[in-house]
């Protein structure tokens, strides 16, 4: 038989609260739960009575559930939903459910388990997300919310590409929150530029704490400042790729109350809590991955993957490049049927993914380019691009061999340039430049073609 301080542990590390009630309404007995739920001490239930704490509006059915559990000590189990004022005088809607244990001589009393309503939305509202097709960084901030949701006490959190470039790829719990906006460029540094160690070794699925004697000592004074006794962190995979580790999911636990930290041991209702948030990530990213490849078929050409003509023109719009100055070069290949009657179909497609490669590889900064259909490509450049320059880049480029197999193949372009003139739209510079390109074709291919 276990001893009755086993008993008092379990409750005390409990996330609800438990109380035990008189017939009316004086409390008996509180866990320490009410610490972390409502941000009363443990000390509290001396001398209250329930009653006074809850909303004058539910009032009168917690009073009529009493006196039903008075009269009819057969009912077992009195569900209900209300609110009670908090620490900070809130009104907190909780879920409990009424054990009667009236006729138990070592009780004597009502037990009353409480759990936040917030309990619901730390689920529900990741799931409702998803299924709306809210955009991902909304489901991705109401997972963080839900890893930092702590009964009475929000932890702030993060979700953290593996991978991220900068600070601003980093979803917040609680953006606008002062500690979120100092601790961001922290967690950046600490799980993304310069990995902490367990961040390192950390595989997709595992839950991991971090205490202060493991961290940098340029995080101690604001951990310091701000209360914060450690860092949790689950590595986050999505469902599809279930070993490709690709985010984390970062919470910071205040040192009080002590139930929260607990030198960064994982208590069973936590670790069921951030698992479960871990797999709607796990099914939103696989989500949002397969939106972007779908995406991506849409806009882009299957063999050469630069943009087909209807993302060609969208993306020029997007970039604002149909306006005047902007350079327009178009290309064609040399002689390209011929490679396709001698050597097949299959070592065709071989020279236009290997051009599309270079045209990628040489590609100005928010410059755009398209495969116009069959060996025909077109660019368009910001204005302050030399046009000209990066058409004969190009030429030299694509008379590299494109395979050695069979045998070394090489294939030329040739290039028509131009600019689009004020007052002229794209397409009409388009076809100026398709003129250029059919008299470098006419002058023996192989070289551009410019008319300014």
């Amino acid at each position: 038989m276990q001893h009755p301080s086993f008993h008092q542990a379990v409750l005390d590390a409990s996330r609800a609260v438990t109380l035990v009630i008189s017939i009316d309404g004086s409390v008996m007995f509180a866990s320490r739960g009410v610490q972390d739920i409502l941000g009363y001490p443990t000390t509290w239930a001396e001398g209250r009575n329930i009653l006074d704490y809850i909303h004058p509006e539910d009032v009168s059915r917690v009073v009529e559930s009493l006196a039903l559990a008075d009269e009819n000590r057969e009912i077992r189990y009195i569900p209900m939903t209300l609110r009670i004022r908090d620490n900070e005088e809130n009104w907190v809607e909780i879920d409990i459910v009424s054990s009667n244990r009236l006729s138990d001589p070592e009780i004597s009393g009502i037990i009353v388990n409480i759990q936040t309503a917030e309990c619901r939305p730390t689920y529900s509202d990741p799931i409702t997300a998803m299924a709306k097709n809210e955009p991902h960084d909304v489901v991705m901030q109401l997972i963080a919310q839900g890893v930092g949701r702590g009964g009475h006490v929000r932890r702030p959190s993060f979700f953290v590409p593996a991978t991220a470039s900068d600070v601003s790829e980093i979803i917040c719990s609680m953006p606008d929150h002062p500690i979120s906006e100092y601790f961001t460029a922290e967690i950046f540094e600490l799980f993304v530029a310069t990995p902490i160690d367990k961040v390192e070794v950390a595989e997709a699925g595992e839950l991991l704490s971090v205490n202060r004697s493991e961290l940098p000592a340029s995080v101690l004074k604001p951990m310091n400042h701000w209360d914060i006794a450690g860092i949790r962190f689950g590595a986050v995979a999505p469902t599809d790729a279930p070993h490709n580790l690709t985010h984390y999911l970062v919470s910071l636990d205040y040192a009080l109350p002590e139930t929260l930290w607990m030198d960064g041991v994982w208590s069973p209702t936590g670790i069921q809590q951030w698992q479960e948030l871990m797999k709607y990530a796990g099914i939103a990213l696989s989500q949002e991955r397969n939106r972007l490849q779908l995406q991506r078929a849409a806009s882009r050409d299957t063999l050469t993957d630069l943009y087909n003509r209807s993302e060609f023109v969208k993306e020029l719009e997007r970039q604002g490049l149909g306006n005047s100055g902007s350079g327009v070069l178009f290309i064609d290949l040399d002689d390209f049927k011929a490679i396709n009657d001698q050597y097949g179909h299959n070592v065709g497609d071989i020279a236009l993914v290997t051009i599309a490669q270079q045209i990628k590889f040489s590609l100005p900064e928010n410059a755009v380019a398209c495969r116009m259909g069959g060996d025909e490509f077109v660019i368009v450049t910001p204005a302050e691009i030399n046009a000209r320059e990066l058409a004969q880049s190009l030429i030299n480029s694509c008379s590299k061999p494109f395979t050695t197999e069979p045998e070394a193949l090489t294939v030329s372009a040739s290039i028509g340039v131009t600019r689009i003139r004020a007052n002229e739209n794209y397409e009409h510079a388009i076809q100026r430049a398709d003129i250029a390109l059919l008299q470098a074709k006419q002058e023996g291919k192989h070289r551009l073609v410019s008319c300014e």
